[in-house]
């Protein structure tokens, strides 16, 4: 037997969360389909496949029940929703209203026609499904629209059925727009790219692009993939996924993305990604993976859902059977029973979180955060304070040596001395002093490394190390140089040959020229910002000072095991977010009620966040976002449970009908999925 297999499909027919749901359930049944997870956001059903043949096999099951289960790049083009049934259902309904104008003897079978016709894709699809959802709104409104005709209501019934398929229709466009919206990253990458070779330059598809290839970029293209900068220099615009309008700098050795536009100037990239593997499609496809993770909003919604719907039909059956025994008028009790039947219906307030969280997902993805889940969308709108790392987070993370202080050599020789033994660690301030300017390194062997200590190397028959300071026994005027360095703000190493201090090497990080305005908009926001890293004090108010920050937000001297305790602390005191970059800084994000990594960072703090952020700049964007998107949620939970019971109440009282019913239902559906559009639309 074959090792699972992971196969995307798109689910067509599917336009409400509990559908989601009734095609999940019954993919899980296909035997050979040893997991199915379906998202209604994405319209997107995954299956783990034990053989081939499941794939059949799962078609059948879903087309028995209605849908049409094809395989991604395959979709069926054409409108949405049952547009052809409400068709035919409006130009009945219109022929038998001139029919009671001129012939009013075949009005009534001119009414009956238009429903029953109209109704049948509705049964259908409630029979189909009825042992799966008995309580599905086919299966509602095929009851009511039978009922209305058994007491002799032919024309509402025929009006019923055809305002819930032009609500139907409007639904499944809508939702179509937004699953369009959330997915429109890729249409960025150019469908042709200008590859080079001996003697010129050819025009190629993008899929003939390899990695290793050569691509020119003239101004006013889109760069075709991910990919180095070998040659040229322009600015580039990466707003699309980025949110940042301003066009970036771009030359040698910078790295690009798949899709950015190149405004002036012209590139030769060289690729590093394929161009349907690329930063794009992994966007794509970590929006996806956040769809199917629900949030906390989503499950409570859900459970309500359920015990809605059996809630108000034993209301219904209460008002037909019961009252007429008390209040007689049997009729009129039945024809209120059959719009609450209606408006038993959960579906907009089933869709009304998942809409939102969608939106707020693909808005993300198109403003340089990445959401790995709703939950994380979700708690990123409670959490009080936000804990940033410094080194690659508030900096730029490339330290650079700056000043060279000796004790009895020459700054020639104590950097060829460091520079050999630099070649042998991968700390960042060793690969500050291997690009230093000046004399080559001299030749040596034997690296080692000391944890908490520093690098070491044989260098011309000697032991030469550079080392933390303060862990070093320093004769007086070395300490007292030491002192006044770190004074001014800087990062130390010492180089020591046999034990004996040789220099001070003074290194700076330089900060982000975003991180003061990043950290204006977070107390904007009203959030409180703390500075955690594991440098010197003196080093960190150099730094927090120069962006902005206040000495009792910054905390210093910290251990990966502090930052974790000091994260722990503050998520018990109103919630924290997490911003870090590096692989220290991996507990800490898992730890915090919202973890966020800058994309620049290093695969282990990315894996670890709950949010993935292409710049520091985007990190109040991440916030606002969160916050409107919970906001939409709140906004679309209060129209579908208002217009619901607005409408049972006035029902109740005999003031609305059947036709308000279907209005209550499909109208608060198109509602609270345009208004969880509005994050798709939002400049902000």
């Amino acid at each position: 037997m074959e090792a699972p297999k992971v196969r995307v499909f798109r689910v067509e027919g599917m336009d409400c969360a509990d559908c989601a749901r009734k095609v999940e359930d019954a993919l899980n049944r296909v035997p050979g389909v040893v997991k199915a997870e379906v998202s209604f956001q994405s319209g997107k059903a995954y299956l783990q496949l034990e053989v081939p043949q499941a794939e059949e096999e799962a078609a059948r099951a879903l087309s028995a029940l209605g849908y049409r289960l094809r395989p991604e790049g395959k979709e069926k083009g054409g409108l949405p929703g049952p547009w052809r049934w409400a068709l035919v259902s409006g130009g009945l309904l219109l022929a038998a209203f001139l029919a009671s104008l001129f012939l009013p003897g075949l009005a009534p079978w001119g009414y009956r026609l238009a429903a029953l016709i109209g109704v049948f894709p509705l049964a259908r699809r409630a029979v189909a499904t009825f042992r799966q959802n008995p309580f599905s709104m086919q299966t509602l409104v095929t009851l009511a629209t039978l009922g209305a005709m058994l007491i002799g209501a032919e024309a509402e019934a025929a009006l019923v059925v055809f305002l819930f398929l032009v609500g139907e229709v409007l639904e499944a466009y809508s939702v179509a727009q937004a699953r369009r919206s959330l997915y429109a990253l890729s249409e960025l990458l150019p469908r042709r790219a200008y590859r080079l070779k001996e003697g010129g330059v050819e025009e190629v598809p993008l899929k003939a692009l390899r990695v290793g290839d050569l691509v020119r970029v003239p101004p006013g293209e889109r760069v075709p993939a991910d990919g180095v900068v070998v040659s040229g220099q322009a600015s580039v615009e990466e707003a699309a996924f980025t949110g940042e309008p301003l066009p970036r700098p771009k030359g040698i050795g910078d790295r690009v993305y798949g899709g950015s536009l190149v405004q002036e100037g012209s590139l030769v990239v060289k690729v590093e990604r394929h161009p349907q593997e690329g930063f794009l499609a992994e966007m794509e496809r970590l929006a996806e993976e956040a769809l199917l993770k629900k949030s906390q909003a989503e499950r409570v919604v859900d459970a309500f859902s359920r015990r809605y719907t059996p809630a108000v039909l034993a209301l219904a059956g209460f008002v037909a059977l019961v009252l007429p025994l008390f209040q007689g008028d049997f009729l009129g009790h039945v024809y209120k029973a059959l719009a609450l039947i209606l408006i038993a219906c959960p579906c907009a307030l089933v869709v009304s979180v998942p809409a939102a969280i969608a939106a707020g997902v693909g808005r993300g993805a198109r403003a340089g955060v990445l959401f790995k889940s709703g939950a994380a969308l979700e708690r990123l709108a409670g959490v009080r304070y936000v804990a940033l790392d410094k080194t690659g987070t508030l900096t730029l993370g490339k330290p650079t040596l700056v000043r060279v202080v000796t004790f009895g050599v020459s700054a020639e020789e104590a950097l060829a001395l460091a520079k050999g033994v630099a070649e042998g660690s991968s700390h960042p301030l060793a690969r500050a002093v291997r690009e230093a300017l000046g004399p080559k390194a001299l030749p040596s062997e034997e690296h080692r490394a000391v944890p908490g200590l520093g690098a070491f190397a044989r260098v011309e028959g000697k032991e030469v190390g550079l080392v933390r300071p303060e862990a070093w026994d320093l004769p007086p005027e070395v300490e007292a140089q030491v002192k006044a360095l770190a004074e001014e703000g800087f990062s130390l190493s010492l180089l020591v040959r046999e034990g004996v201090p040789l220099a001070l090497l003074a290194f700076q990080d330089t900060p982000r020229l975003e991180a003061r305005e990043v950290l204006a908009e977070l107390r904007r926001l009203g959030l409180k910002p703390l500075l955690l890293t594991g440098d010197r004090e003196t080093s960190a108010l150099a730094l927090g000072t120069a962006i902005g920050l206040f000495p009792e937000e910054i905390r210093a001297g910290l251990s990966p095991v502090d930052k974790l305790r000091l994260v722990e602390e503050l998520a018990g005191r109103g919630g924290v977010a997490m911003v870090g970059d590096g692989v220290n800084d991996a507990p800490a994000l898992a730890k915090a009620t919202v973890g966020l990594a800058v994309a620049e960072g290093t695969e282990v703090a990315l894996q670890s966040a709950d949010v993935g952020l292409l710049s520091l700049a985007a990190l109040p964007r991440a916030f606002r976002l969160s916050r409107m998107t919970m906001a939409v949620v709140r906004q679309n939970i209060a129209l579908a449970v208002g217009l619901k019971g607005v409408f049972l109440l006035s029902t109740l009282l005999g003031l609305t009908g059947l036709w308000p019913a279907v209005l209550a239902d499909s109208g608060a559906l198109v509602l609270v999925t345009l208004n969880s559009l509005r994050l798709l639309w939002v400049r902000r």
